[in-house]
């Protein structure tokens, strides 16, 4: 595991933007009585020079902070006070509020989900971020699962987190044992009223389905995937499992086959229209050893389109890659490797994608310390198209978000401590965003630890059908300080 994985921050980087301050609106939520959690990847040890772990407050409380620049004058349809009609957000139109006085600035509430997330000395609690999301049931309320075991070696429990629309706190209202021999992570994805957690049984050989109703959190068991009616026995060395709805009642899940001592590795998955699983497809790495850290979302038509690390070599001295590919179901595909934004550039993970409606497709990539942003127009193929439009410096994670009838949104947490910004994207037409012009909140860091933050979850179709509702989005504190935390935040 890399410093950077393990959440050991690089020296900051200087920004400059235009900021939009934020009010900070903490709700206190009581802890529900739960035990240890946490998920890894690999079992390298990591030595930290961080400071011990500190005791998140609850406690409620305001603050409001200050601007550092006039304010933007929102549009028609946007969340933000003041609106102007017309088609495009950018343009001008009659004005419907004053503006002689200066707007409020746009506030955000946290909400504590757990201050028990899983998070060992060898894997921090912020690891996998693409595995889970916060999940819309139908009743408007908002689900967030989380893994528990005693250690990095074992994932015993799924805990299942709800806060219902209207309500001021996330409350555990499931517990869920897995099969015995859950490798490490697990994902879960929203279909219909259910809840979906796949993971890969290393010791059974097996491909795991957990399910809940959201409806009825009663209703729920784990059982093994079945593909023609048999259990699908998963090769030795399964691992990076991950998930992604692809329609009404359909799924995908994916894991890689890792090659033995370095060599060629096999990226597996199988889909499921609602009436049985499919496959599984087996697609040869080309010599990478192995291809995770899947960020995935399929496209109006059902194809998955996707961006990971693909690794190449015996760990720790191979290469890594981030690697994008569309996949129709049931058909190999192919894969391309991220230009790096400079030849020096050491390359960490995918990091995101997002499929837009004008049939653009949204990727970030996590080099050393920075998170690189990529575009591909609508009905483009991904050659010439490789190349990182823009560079978001003294960044550790970053994700798309979508607030349903809003303009594509970047949360983006720094390595270097200074804090969670969410950006607006100055239009909400397709093509590429220009960054460099976005809206930018600044969210105050609830805790120690959250300035720096291991990972970042958000509402997406990645993870649910609906569309999400308000700029909503989750945040992991940083490695051996806040990562047993984690807390909502949304955009008010």
């Amino acid at each position: 595991m890399s410093n950077a994985e393990a959440g050991v921050p690089d020296a900051p980087t200087p920004r400059a933007r235009v900021r939009l301050a934020a009010a900070l609106l903490l709700a206190g939520c009581p802890a529900a009585p739960i035990g240890t959690t946490d998920d890894p990847a690999t079992t390298t040890s990591v030595t930290t020079t961080l400071e011990p772990a500190t005791t998140i407050a609850t406690s409620e409380t305001a603050t409001t902070l200050g601007t550092s620049g006039p304010f933007t004058t929102a549009t028609a349809g946007d969340p933000l006070p003041t609106a102007t009609t017309g088609d495009d957000p950018t343009t001008t139109g009659t004005t419907l509020a004053s503006t002689t006085e200066p707007d409020p600035p746009p506030a955000v509430a946290l909400a504590l989900i757990t201050d028990d997330n899983r998070a060992y000395v060898e894997m921090h609690g912020g690891w996998g971020p693409h595995l889970r999301g916060l999940m819309r049931a139908s009743d408007d309320s908002l689900w967030f699962c989380v893994d528990a075991g005693e250690d990095v070696h074992h994932n015993r429990t799924i805990r299942y987190f709800r806060r219902g629309a209207g309500e001021p706190a996330w409350s555990l209202v499931a517990e869920q044992p897995h099969t015995d021999g859950i490798q490490q992570n697990a994902a879960s994805v929203l279909v219909g009223s259910t809840i979906l957690t796949y993971g890969v049984n290393i010791q059974q050989h097996f491909l795991e389905e957990c399910s809940l109703d959201t409806a009825d959190p009663a209703v729920r068991a784990c059982n093994a995937v079945l593909v023609g009616g048999q259990v699908y026995t998963t090769p030795p060395a399964s691992n990076y499992v991950g998930a992604a709805v692809l329609g009404p009642g359909a799924r995908v899940v994916w894991f890689t086959v890792v090659g033995e001592g370095g060599g060629p590795g096999r990226w597996v998955y199988t889909y499921n229209y609602g009436g049985g699983w499919n496959g599984p497809v087996e697609v040869d790495l080309g010599g990478a050893n192995d291809l995770g850290y899947v960020h995935a979302m399929a496209s109006p038509g059902g194809q998955l389109q996707l961006v990971g690390q693909a690794f190449t070599g015996a760990y720790p001295d191979g290469t890594y890659a981030a690697v994008v590919a569309d996949v129709t179901m049931g058909q190999v595909p192919t894969f391309l490797s991220l230009e790096p934004p400079d030849p020096a550039a050491q390359i960490r993970s995918g990091a995101d994608l997002f499929h837009d409606g004008a049939g653009d497709t949204h990727v970030l990539a996590a080099f050393d310390g920075v998170v690189a942003y990529y575009h591909r127009p609508g009905g483009a193929s991904w050659a010439g198209h490789t190349a990182p439009l823009h560079v978001f410096p003294d960044t550790y994670r970053a994700r798309f978000v979508r607030p349903a009838g809003d303009r594509l949104w970047l949360v983006r947490g720094s390595i270097g401590g200074q804090g969670v910004q969410l950006l607006r994207a100055p239009e909400q037409r397709g093509g590429p965003v220009d960054w460099a012009a976005a809206e930018v909140v600044d969210v105050t860091s609830p805790g120690p630890g959250f300035a720096a933050p291991s990972a970042l979850y958000v509402e997406s179709p990645t993870y649910q059908l609906a569309p999400a509702g308000a700029l909503e989005f989750a945040v992991c504190g940083q490695y051996q300080v806040g990562d047993r935390s984690i807390w909502h935040g949304r955009l008010m």
